[in-house]
């Protein structure tokens, strides 16, 4: 289905717009990948209505999707699979901090180890999506950035 819709936007995209017929597989990837990405976020956040937490959805977004996009991680093999595993770490991650709320000393232990966990090991290598050594250490460094700007907001 995501398909078929990323063709129907591509057709509708040539259509309108004067383009090279080899470029239309990128334009079917990218909104393959613009709409499972859609639909993941609106997941979360419908989830996180039902949860009657909307804040916790926003600050998962932030945190998940613009530091993973430096730091890397695991790529599922099909796109109805990692929208599955991102809504699942979103209901893990949601029910983890309500425990943690219940345990408050865990919660800077916790954090600090994140935090140390995601600096030491960003970005991860992935074997089917390998980055160039100078988009590698620009990752890294980003990856850092945000991961040390969070870690002191959270104080």
């Amino acid at each position: 289905m995501l398909h078929s819709c990323a063709e129907y936007l591509t057709h509708t995209l040539y259509r309108h717009c004067p383009l090279s017929e080899e470029k239309r597989p990128v334009f079917v990837y990218g909104f393959e990948l613009s709409l499972s990405t859609l639909s993941s976020i609106l997941s979360i956040i419908l989830l996180s209505i039902i949860f009657k937490n909307v804040y916790s959805s926003l600050l998962f977004l932030y945190i998940f999707f613009f530091l993973r996009l430096f730091s890397g991680g695991y790529h599922a093999p099909t796109y109805s699979r990692c929208f599955i595993l991102t809504n699942a770490i979103f209901a893990f991650v949601y029910l983890l901090s309500e425990v943690i709320q219940w345990y408050k000393p865990l919660l800077i232990p916790f954090a600090i180890l994140s935090c140390i966990s995601i600096f030491l090991l960003s970005p991860i290598r992935s074997t089917k999506h390998p980055l160039s050594e100078r988009l590698y250490a620009q990752n890294k460094k980003a990856a850092r950035i945000i991961v040390s700007i969070d870690f002191l907001l959270f104080l």
